[in-house]
């Protein structure tokens, strides 16, 4: 079920503190600096000047442009939302900040200590390997095949896509066809194996890999002259490409 192309599992998904409390941080300076009984006591400004300076427009116009353009290649509308919260907040702090060190400061403070991303935690069937665990179970179990997701918990591409691939396990999971995952931030030398670049910068975080008959026969990004090849992950290309 869904309503305006948002599932049933993605509205209870948003509706959680995380999201209502970033909603409410999303539009603190806005509210703060229009609203004249918390302007005059914040800012200590008299009431008639209580509203967006020139500059401060500017920055509110560029935040709308730079949220529209990273949203290009977001994967469902939790990453979506999740981008609206992450830029909004930068936007907040740097106008915090400017209008008033202290409070800036405060204000992102109390973002770092108590609205981190949470991670997912909807229903999945996936194997979740250590070390050479997964290497050493394609080559024993060749008619198994694979669908592995190589990820990291520090990139927030990864948490994102965790969603998209947690749902694809659940409806495509057979016996013939496993979804895994594997931690190559934990194993590096797992990530020189499969040949994926672990640096914080890297384009290959996450590299989805279909196993069959012990060989790896297709993988997402790719990488051709030395470069990768952008791809968005989303249930629809999922599907397409594998």
């Amino acid at each position: 079920m869904a309503f305006l192309g948002i599932r049933l599992s993605e509205i209870k998904n948003i509706c959680t503190v995380y999201h209502i409390g970033n909603i409410i941080f999303s539009l603190s300076f806005f509210v703060a600096k229009t609203f004249p009984p918390i302007c005059t006591r914040l800012f200590g400004i008299e009431e008639d000047l209580c509203a967006l300076d020139r500059r401060e427009h500017e920055i509110m116009v560029f935040l709308g442009v730079v949220i529209i353009w990273k949203n290009r290649k977001a994967v469902n509308w939790l990453h979506y939302i999740a981008n609206v919260f992450f830029y909004s907040k930068l936007a907040n702090i740097y106008l915090f900040l400017r209008a008033d060190i202290l409070v800036g400061t405060i204000y992102g403070i109390i973002l770092l200590i108590l609205y981190p991303e949470p991670l997912y935690k909807g229903p999945e069937v996936i194997t979740y390997f250590k070390g050479t665990d997964l290497h050493e179970e394609i080559e024993r179990n060749k008619r198994i095949t694979w669908i592995v997701q190589f990820y990291t918990t520090w990139s927030s591409e990864c948490k994102h896509v965790s969603a998209v691939f947690s749902n694809l396990s659940e409806r495509f999971n057979l016996p013939n066809l496993r979804f895994a995952k594997l931690d190559i931030g934990r194993y590096p030398k797992e990530a020189e194996t499969f040949r994926i670049n672990i640096h914080p910068a890297s384009r290959q975080l996450p590299t989805i890999s279909l196993f069959q008959e012990g060989k790896e026969v297709m993988r997402r990004p790719i990488v051709q002259n030395k470069r990768v090849v952008p791809f968005t992950f989303t249930e629809v290309t999922f599907l397409v490409q594998f």
